[in-house]
Formats: C-alpha cells, sequence, structure tokens
C-alpha cells in the first residue's frame, strides 16, 4: 500500500495549524520532544484568560487534533503528547518554526 495514499493531506495539515492556538501547541510539542508534555497555564501570553482558553482548547482544539491523531490526551486538558501521526505535521512545524522571525507576528 502506498504510504502517501494515508498520510495527512497538505490541507489537513493546514487546517491543523489554522489557528493560534493550535499552531502554539504544536510548535510546543515539538520543541518539546516526543516524550514530554505541552500545556503550562503559567507560561501563557500576558493577559489570556486561562480559563477560556482551557475551555476551547478542551472543546474545539484538543478534539480536532485528536481525530487528525496529531495530538494523544491523557485525561488532563493540560497532559497533551506527540500522537501517532505527529511526525507528518513535523516538516511543515518545523518551516515554520525555523523562520518564526520572517514571518508576520500573528502566526505565533
Amino acid at each position: 500500500m502506498d504510504d502517501r495514499a494515508t498520510a495527512l493531506s497538505f490541507d489537513t495539515q493546514l487546517a491543523a495549524i489554522q489557528h493560534v492556538e493550535r499552531r502554539l501547541l504544536l510548535l510546543t510539542l515539538l520543541r518539546a520532544g516526543p516524550d514530554s508534555t505541552a500545556f503550562d497555564a503559567d507560561h501563557t501570553p500576558p493577559g489570556t484568560d486561562v480559563r477560556e482558553l482551557k475551555l476551547e482548547m478542551y472543546h474545539v482544539h484538543l478534539p480536532k487534533l485528536e481525530q487528525m491523531g496529531l495530538i494523544e490526551p491523557s485525561g488532563n486538558w493540560y497532559d497533551i503528547r506527540r500522537g501517532p501521526r505527529f511526525d507528518e505535521i513535523e516538516p511543515l512545524l518545523r518551516v515554520i518554526d525555523d523562520h518564526r522571525k520572517k514571518l508576520p507576528g500573528d502566526v505565533l
């Protein structure tokens, strides 16, 4: 079977990083390494409503990324690890991370 036929499509990868919160989560996982968790409420941008962020992550972003196979939550919204398909989006995340200083400010 052709691995490309079952790989995440480019459009699916773009959908995964479409929202800034998902981009930040995936980039945090990229930087943290395969066995680390991603979210720490103490490291949110100033002025962030952490309660609202938790709700949005739990009800919108985490289910979307989990369905794509990019993350594996442990049952706690803050304990999130790389999913079985994370390696498929890793090259796109590396491009963003490597060029973050050259990209528009709202990318991250």
